[in-house]
């Protein structure tokens, strides 16, 4: 670790300790960070009533949703702790349009979803990578920031738990995904990855950390390589995923 990570680790601890507004509409909050949001902003957000049985996104009935049982994800399983939708999607795009703070309690809310799907720990974070070049657009990556927010949170609940930044790297762009179905999405990120570090995957439980599950390609791609190096099973932990349709 350069001291340069070493500095923004703790600078990134100080904030997220430090606060007295809400993180999504500046609501004065007296007792922060024990809350980082306001009521009305967490009454706001839309949670799942029903979910997939494998990737975790609002179904309309019980089992595995339409996406699913047309391309099933390479991940073992995924997890969401808001349904990304109307003013819950808009808060979850605002930490990837310059809102960092609010990585904290997205992060937060995720690792609370985590330990109870996983509730035996001994888990292993690699957040899903941006290129160079997007990096250094954007001055930070979101996944990177749910990731640390994440971490600090199971560490503090004495949760088993590793944190690996530079496993994954993201080698070139894979275009604009928007509007694109899961083949299409598929085919944009296929080789668009690639693995730095594989013998520290060997037999682990990978959770793979993102802010937005839509078709689950990207997912899917990121654990294709990862379980190729070894890893027993490999989880997507995201902030929002997009509700079947």
């Amino acid at each position: 670790m350069n001291v340069w990570t070493k500095i923004e680790n703790k600078l990134r601890a100080y904030a997220s300790k430090r606060g007295y507004t809400c993180d999504s509409c500046q609501k004065e909050i007296f007792d922060y960070p024990y809350r980082r949001v306001c009521d009305a902003c967490m009454r706001s957000l839309r949670r799942a009533e029903r979910v997939c049985e494998k990737c975790g996104r609002e179904t309309r009935a019980d089992g595995i949703c339409l996406t699913c049982k047309s391309h099933i994800p390479l991940f073992t399983q995924g997890f969401s702790p808001f349904v990304y939708y109307g003013d819950t999607a808009s808060v979850i795009n605002r930490v990837k349009n310059g809102n960092r703070r609010l990585a904290f309690f997205l992060g937060e809310e995720m690792a609370q979803t985590l330990m109870s799907a996983l509730p035996d720990g001994n888990v292993l974070l690699i957040p899903v990578p941006l290129t160079k070049n997007r990096y250094k657009e954007r001055g930070y990556n979101q996944a990177v920031e749910l990731a640390h927010s994440i971490y600090a949170y199971l560490k503090k609940h004495n949760y088993s738990a590793r944190l690996e930044l530079n496993a994954l790297e993201k080698t070139r762009e894979s275009g604009e995904q928007k509007h694109l179905g899961f083949l299409d999405r598929a085919k944009n990120v296929l080789g668009v990855y690639h693995l730095s570090k594989r013998k520290i995957l060997e037999e682990q439980t990978v959770v793979l950390v993102d802010d937005i599950m839509t078709t689950g390609a990207t997912g899917s791609e990121c654990a294709r390589l990862i379980r190729g190096a070894g890893a027993s099973a490999v989880y997507l932990l995201t902030a929002g995923a997009l509700p079947e349709l």
